[in-house]
């Protein structure tokens, strides 16, 4: 399987950040560091796009915030039926799926 090429080039580039070993002062040794942090947490964000086919086309939403702390979102298979008693929820490694608002969900 071939390296998405922006994680290759991202990956070459922290390549040569860590090489860096003498800085011209602590303000810059801290900058450079964040900069090695930013280039490794945008590489675990591209694999977890690639991992799971999100793209530039996917659908990203957030799920409406409300004033109960003790309300859920479920998800629940609707088995080709409006009527909710018909509904099974959704489990997933023995679990409900609940989420809270903000919560996102992608649809690839």
């Amino acid at each position: 399987m071939n390296m998405n090429p922006a994680i290759e080039k991202l990956s070459e580039y922290l390549a040569e950040l860590n090489e860096a070993k003498e800085f011209s002062s602590v303000e810059v040794k801290a900058e450079h560091i964040g900069l090695i942090n930013q280039i490794k947490s945008s590489i675990s964000q591209l694999e977890l796009c690639e991992k799971f086919g999100i793209n530039a086309a996917s659908l990203v939403s957030v799920l409406p915030e409300t004033e109960n702390s003790n309300f859920c979102y479920l998800a629940v298979h609707e088995n080709e039926s409006s009527n909710p008693e018909n509904w099974e929820e959704v489990i997933f490694e023995g679990q409900q799926v609940q989420f809270s608002g903000g919560d996102l969900v992608i649809r690839k």
